[in-house]
């Protein structure tokens, strides 16, 4: 699987709308605090300044916590006020080899290595970044800088690192805020970022690349396990964890802790979480490539509920693939008026012969029964100042379908386009007249495409707006 990158596609098709829920002059707010501690975080960021829809404290991955750290790891994350993760982080990843002589490692995500966040020439393995490496640990990058040894390895190069840039680079593209560390693990790159979006929606990504060939060419799976604390409107313990099956139209409410299996990856299954007294919560639905991917021997799970305890952040154990069955994870315990932590393993299978392969992995966690003020209850977000109203993707990332909304407050001609990475025209989605402050739906169909980042623009005769689409394969 290899996927290209949005590199150049932002100067190729006009820059990024913002939708209708963000202030038109929107930017991103950082506090950074003491790089150099974890006692409690390296920064805060706001998103966007002034009126955030977002609002998070973050910690790099070198100070993260947990036995071998946990990447690049948010805490008290708000959504429009409302506490809605109380902690996010990877603080188990493992790697299974099926060669000989590889065997397997319990990786860490707490040696941060370089990539680049200003602008740069070149690309592949003669990338350059032009910019100087920003001092601080947390850096607004422009939409787009943003260039790790995944997308350099999705270029064409043979590993390395491609700046000198270590800590979390934040980017904002107008309806989506993503914020980027990047790790390594021996001969490992490891890419995690978060994918904040206006709607509420948060993509928790994981990536995995190589930067040399020493047993990376051989067929070997890779584990990443996401600890999920939600505390959702800042009560600790009456989350309530359930799994829904569609297939069968069930719904199972778990009271005790417990390892779960999405099972016959057709079903569809998916868990959610909910404030007892709200009902507000999340629905984490598993990707399509994290389906891909079954458990066995080694991984054990999908999904686990536990109790929630103080300082307990991972499994405890240096062996290579997880140990669930231990004090500080399941082991039966009653979730009743319990605070409740939710694991999720996102993972992928790499085919030995291509050792500069990326890896895309992670579930979307979509918001459930979050009111919000305004006009939104009241039928919809009100058209901004330039009269278009362009929704992000729903699904995104998404595979293989996904439909975008739009509304221009004008009756006027309108033509909506897929672009690729490169600025080529892919698709028509949509050509024709858009009523005045009708809804019009386009699809997105990636059956025939390969998988990766896209840009579908809109134009009309006195409206124009960008949004991105992730298609996974």
């Amino acid at each position: 699987m290899r996927t290209p990158y949005l590199l150049a596609c932002l100067a190729a098709v006009g820059t990024l709308a913002f939708t209708a829920v963000r202030p038109a002059a929107a930017q991103i707010d950082i506090t950074a605090l003491n790089c150099a501690t974890s006692a409690t975080t390296n920064g805060h960021i706001a998103w966007p300044a002034g009126d955030p829809i977002w609002e998070m404290d973050v910690v790099r991955p070198s100070r993260s916590s947990g036995l071998d750290g946990s990447g690049l790891e948010i805490l008290n994350v708000r959504y429009r006020g409302r506490l809605v993760l109380k902690r996010g982080h990877v603080p188990i990843l493992n790697v299974e080899y099926v060669g000989a002589g590889c065997s397997c490692f319990r990786d860490w995500s707490d040696s941060e290595t370089g990539y680049c966040v200003t602008p740069r020439t070149g690309s592949g393995a003669s990338a350059v970044c032009t910019g100087a490496t920003p001092s601080s640990c947390i850096y607004n990058a422009s939409p787009g800088n943003v260039y790790t040894t995944c997308e350099r390895n999705e270029e064409g190069a043979a590993g390395g690192n491609p700046g000198q840039f270590t800590g979390i680079a934040v980017e904002d593209f107008g309806d989506e805020m993503v914020m980027t560390g990047n790790m390594q693990a021996g001969w490992y790159r490891y890419r995690m970022k978060w994918h904040f979006y206006a709607d509420g929606r948060i993509w928790p990504e994981y990536s995995y690349s190589a930067a040399s060939a020493s047993c990376t060419n051989q067929t070997h799976r890779h584990h990443a396990y996401w600890r999920l604390d939600f505390d959702i409107d800042g009560t600790p313990n009456n989350d309530v964890i359930a799994e829904v099956n569609p297939t069968t139209s069930t719904t199972t409410t778990f009271t005790n802790e417990v390892q779960r299996t999405w099972g016959t990856a057709s079903d569809g299954v998916y868990w959610t979480v909910r404030d007892g007294d709200t009902n507000a919560g999340f629905d984490i639905v598993p990707s399509a490539v994290d389906r891909m991917l079954p458990i066995d021997s080694f991984s054990k799970l999908d999904a686990m509920a536990v109790r929630y305890v103080a300082g307990n952040y991972d499994d405890g154990s240096p062996s290579c693939p997880i140990s669930p069955n231990v004090t500080q994870l399941a082991n039966n315990e009653t979730l009743a008026n319990q605070d409740v932590v939710f694991w999720y393993r996102s993972s992928a299978l790499h085919v030995g012969g291509d050792p500069w392969e990326c890896d895309i992995v992670g579930p979307s966690l979509n918001p459930q029964n979050f009111v919000t003020t305004g006009s939104e209850e009241e039928g919809g977000p009100e058209a901004p100042a330039d009269g278009l109203v362009l929704e992000s993707a729903r699904p995104n990332p998404f595979n293989p379908t996904t439909s975008i909304r739009f509304r221009t407050a004008e009756a006027q001609y309108v033509t909506v386009k897929l672009y690729d990475v490169t600025g080529r025209e892919v698709a028509v989605l949509f050509e024709g007249y858009a009523r005045e402050n009708r809804e019009e739906i386009v699809r997105v169909d990636g059956t025939a495409l390969p998988g990766g980042t896209y840009v579908v623009r809109l134009e009309g005769e006195n409206v124009q707006g960008s949004t991105r689409v992730i298609l996974l394969k």
